[in-house]
């Protein structure tokens, strides 16, 4: 007799189909982002929360779902609406037109699996109720647990205010599966055994964890406050009528990289977690497609105490026109014979139209086939100088190619896992640049571009169950056979080391390049040569000027004494003179870079700030003491003044004017003379070949390809000289002040230069005071242990009481710089005033009695009191106290530094030569500094590490504000001062 028997289902099945199915984080996440894009959400987003523990939530304004549409769809594995294609209704679009289904197995909500333990499902569709469900993933993982006995608690409410009733609910639900209490004895009786049962086979594997079982419990019996997680949904503000939301609890290691100070990993693989997820749903939705409105706007937002950050989302400015821009494109479409139709456009020239036939025949079965997709790529050149992208465009798009780059593959419009990322080589393009790389060309870290399949057009392209890429079938071969063939070609033909295009083309522009940058080289020396020479040639007129101020003052202040009107109105030429003098006298931009220069350029200003100083002076008590005296009816005054200036503004521009007309006549000359000479070279180089010719000892082919070769040459040659003239002309007629854009240039490479070296210095340092700081301690702990063992005798000895008192000491500055580590290992708390000097005092007690320094505090610094992490605080103030004992130090007289406290401020002052103004605005960039061979690290980092903080620091500028006469900083704490 034949028996009919049903399969049995176990608990399992959901973990095998969900969180070891998917294949990474940033797969789950894209999943359940296009279940938001299938339920015509307009935007979804990833939060990720600082908190212990932290949290996370994906939270869209989708179409949301009722109580019985949860139940009927979400708690049903495999629907039938996603496997038939069931249209969404009309109603529940949103006002959107209607999308293409991206799920195709109904399991991808199983996917947050993958991302925490627990999910806290909630969903709202308009004039509905709120509906919500908790689920434990952990219930799934148990091998002896048949799938019909776990019961999921699911609730409808009406008020946001209900759920804090209903969540203890719903937790007391999910331990209910592990000890149920339902009146059903036979499923008790089948998940108490098979909870012990799984408790024992864990134990028996490692007896220091926690069961499944005891986590489950544990986490169930935590404090919940989804309220900060929740506000951040629209529908949970009001916001929105309609949506779902995910708060997921006890994460993967993969979010909680992303929490400052959480995540148990090494930080290499926590930066190389980031890295991934960044780079794989940074290009979620289709950038290239400009012809799309409907586009979901997605992100991903990490949470602290402090601010909130976005980590990734949709880029203004990295679309079609971003790739049009780059050196090499390649953009058109495959139609449904293989054959590809397109343009390309090489180091920015467009080559034109480019047909290509498929190497193979396209297989034509139902089953096989694939139909039209189109694409685009933009590749850019790995070196600046053999780029069309000017330098900087060319720096900043490497950059972006460092997390950005690949060839990536969308079905209508949203992204197919993995293609695009660094470790997948689905067009063997990695592989083809070993054998040859400058051939083969193409190379996934410098190119950006996708394929656009869609499901319609190409049904045979499907996902595999774990979305980790397309099935290998027939027609994924066939796309992947294509794509290679396509690359190969336009590599050889256009791009590559070998082709034509790139052997014409790339000449020119690395000479255009290298002329550019001879050119700008040229140019900064000139500038550095002629702002030395300027400032030079005017010194000695600046002194003069100086002392005939001071002259012409002492007259003054006489008339005005003796009350001599006709005396004051007399010194009225003089006056004037000075002021047209104070102008003659300033000096175009500063260079960035003077080197020794530096001091006789600030000599200068700073004489030159004195001597305009006395010239307003001079004509202020000038105005002041003609009106008085009336050395002249007040119309003759105004008159008089208004025709001196007009005059010393007419004759000014009448001597710019005849400057600039000489030298433009001699350069008209300059410049026919050079073109009439450039006109005769062509006929030079080319008159031998029609002699060739004629007496027919050159052929009429070899006489006119050389003549148009030297043609090619000379338009070369010459339009690296005539076009950026003409450009410069150009760009002198609409006004460009060139002395400042150069000033401006030379400043922004020198300060990219300097820091690129720095930079590496600056890691170097770090790491050699992490090791350094390791094997102190070591060797302090050999060293105590050594002199403990010396007989008795010695240690009686003054020798061995100062070299142990000297230990002691560098033990105590280990100790001060324990407490300078990044926030993160400690804790905040309560610090005040008092804490910080009696630290200050300590640290720098020998130093400061050393050099006669008094370190002091008001009793409002004193009292000041707040919450904050002691490595935020204290390293700010050993960098601002340590900097002020080094300008102090060199005083001869009084050395003192002041702590003060104002309204919610602190401050750290000195009476030192204080900050001259020039170098305020670099003062907190880093690497900027002015000490005697001083990194410039330290107020760059004071800034970061209270901004860290939501704290600010500024260097104070008002006189007023100002405590003690030299540098003065003030600390802006973010919550003011704790009561």
């Amino acid at each position: 007799m034949v028996s009919a028997i049903a399969f049995q289902t176990r608990a399992r099945t959901i973990d095998h189909l969900g969180r070891e199915q998917i294949a990474d984080v940033p797969t789950a996440i894209s999943e359940l982002w296009k279940n938001a894009y299938d339920a015509y959400a307009r935007q979804v987003a990833l939060h990720i929360y600082e908190g212990l523990p932290p949290t996370a939530m994906i939270a869209d304004d989708g179409h949301g779902m009722s109580m019985s549409q949860f139940i009927e769809s979400w708690l049903v594995v495999g629907t039938e609406s996603k496997a038939a294609g069931a249209l969404v209704a009309e109603n529940l679009r949103q006002g959107l037109s209607e999308r293409p289904k991206q799920g195709q197995k109904g399991i991808g909500r199983l996917s947050v699996a993958a991302l925490g333990s627990a999910v806290l499902v909630l969903s709202k569709q308009r004039n509905n109720n709120f509906v919500a469900c908790l689920v434990d993933w952990r219930l799934f993982e148990n091998p002896y647990v048949f799938l019909q006995d776990i019961r999921l608690p699911v609730v409808e409410f009406s008020s946001r205010e209900d759920l804090k009733v209903l969540l203890p609910q719903l937790r007391a639900s999910i331990v209910e599966n592990l000890s149920p209490e339902d009146g059903n004895p036979d499923r008790a009786e089948r998940l108490r055994d098979a909870w012990r049962r799984f408790d024992e086979h864990e134990v028996s594997q490692d007896a220091r964890t926690l069961t499944t079982s005891t986590q489950i419990k544990t986490l169930a019996e935590l404090t919940w406050d989804v309220e900060l997680q929740l506000g951040d949904w629209p529908v949970w503000s009001g916001a929105c009528p309609a949506g779902t939301a995910l708060v997921m609890f006890d994460l993967n290691s993969a979010l909680t990289a992303w929490v400052p100070g959480q995540g148990t990993v090494p930080s290499d693989a926590q930066q190389s977690s980031r890295a991934s997820l960044v780079r794989t749903l940074s290009g979620f939705s289709d950038p290239y497609d400009d012809q799309v409105d409907d586009v979901l706007d997605y992100k991903v937002i990490v949470h602290t105490a402090t601010e909130k950050n976005v980590v990734v989302g949709r880029e203004a400015g990295y679309g079609i026109g971003f790739l049009h821009s780059l050196d090499h494109v390649l953009e058109g479409a495959f139609d449904e014979e293989g054959i590809f139709h397109g343009r390309v456009k090489a180091f920015g020239k467009d080559i034109g139209k480019v047909e290509l036939t498929p190497p193979q025949l396209q297989p034509t079965s139902s089953k096989d086939r694939i139909g039209a997709f189109s694409l685009v790529i933009g590749a850019f050149e790995p070196v600046a100088r053999s780029s069309i992208l000017r330098p900087e465009i060319h720096a900043s798009v490497v950059e972006r190619a460092q997390t950005h780059s690949g060839l990536s593959i969308y079905r209508d419009g949203l992204r197919v896992m993995p293609y695009g990322r660094p470790e997948n080589d689905f067009f063997k393009i990695e592989e083809r640049r070993q054998s040859q790389a400058g051939r083969e060309f193409w190379a996934n870290r410098r190119l950006f571009g996708r394929i656009a399949i869609s499901r319609a057009a190409n049904p045979n392209l499907r996902d595999k169950a774990g979305r980790e890429g397309l099935i290998d079938n027939t027609a994924s071969r066939a796309i992947q056979i294509l794509m290679i063939e396509l690359l190969k070609v336009t590599a050889r033909r256009y791009f590559g080391g070998d082709s034509p295009v790139r052997k014409e083309l790339l000449p020119a522009i690395e000479a255009e390049n290298d002329a550019a940058a001879e050119a700008a080289k040229k140019t900064q020396s000139r500038q550095l040569a002629g702002f030395r020479q300027i400032v030079r040639e005017q010194s000695a007129r600046l002194d003069v000027a100086l002392a005939k101020s001071k002259a012409t003052r002492a007259k003054l202040d006489v008339a005005v004494d003796i009350g001599s009107a006709n005396a004051v109105w007399n010194l009225n030429g003089e006056v004037d003179e000075l002021v047209s003098e104070r102008a003659s006298l300033r000096v175009p931009p500063k260079p960035k870079k003077l080197g020794k220069f530096e001091d006789v350029y600030r000599d200068y200003r700073d004489r030159y700030a004195e001597m305009a100083a006395h010239v307003d002076g001079l004509r202020e008590l000038w105005t002041e003491a003609a009106s008085r005296l009336n050395a002249k009816p007040a119309i003759d005054v105004a008159r008089s003044q208004l025709s001196r200036n007009q005059k010393a503004i007419t004759d000014q521009l009448g001597k710019w004017r005849r400057e600039i007309e000489t030298l433009l006549r001699s350069e008209f000359k300059r410049i026919g003379d050079k073109v009439d000479e450039d006109a005769k070279e062509y006929y030079k180089e080319t008159a031998s070949l029609l002699k060739g010719v004629e007496a027919a000892v050159t052929p009429l082919r070899v006489a006119i390809e050389e003549m148009d070769q030297t043609r090619e040459r000379l338009f070369l040659r010459f339009s690296e000289v005539y076009e950026p003239y003409h450009r410069a002309m150009k760009q002198l007629s609409e006004g460009l002040d060139l002395d400042g854009a150069l000033a401006y240039a030379a400043a922004h490479g020198d300060t990219l230069e300097r820091r690129l070296e720095q930079v590496q210095s600056l890691a170097q340092v770090g790491i050699s005071v992490e090791i350094l700081s390791h094997e102190l301690h070591t060797l302090d702990r050999r060293l105590a242990a050594s002199l403990e063992a010396l007989p008795e005798s010695v240690r009686g000895l003054s020798a061995f009481q100062t070299a142990e008192a000297a230990r002691k000491e560098l033990v105590e500055r280990l100790r001060f710089l324990s407490q300078m580590q990044i926030a993160g290992g400690d804790t905040r708390e309560k610090i005040s005033g008092i804490d910080i000097e009696i630290y200050l005092v300590e640290f720098f007690g020998p130093l400061l009695s050393e050099q006669g320094i008094t370190l002091r505090a008001t009793d409002a610094f004193s009292n000041a009191a707040f919450f904050e992490f002691p490595s935020r605080i204290f390293p700010v103030f050993i960098n601002l106290v340590n900097n002020a004992i080094y300008w102090v130090s060199e005083l001869t007289g009084s050395k003192e530094i002041l702590l003060s406290a104002g309204h919610d401020t602190l401050m750290v002052s000195d009476n030192g030569r204080g900050i001259d103004p020039e170098d305020i605005p670099s003062l907190f960039e880093l690497f900027f500094s002015r000490r005697t061979r001083g990194r410039g690290v330290g107020l760059y980092l004071c800034r970061q590490t209270l901004a860290a903080g939501g704290h600010k620091i500024d260097y104070v500028v008002d006189q007023a504000k100002k405590e003690l006469s030299g540098a003065n900083f003030e600390i802006t704490l973010r919550s003011g001062f704790d009561a």
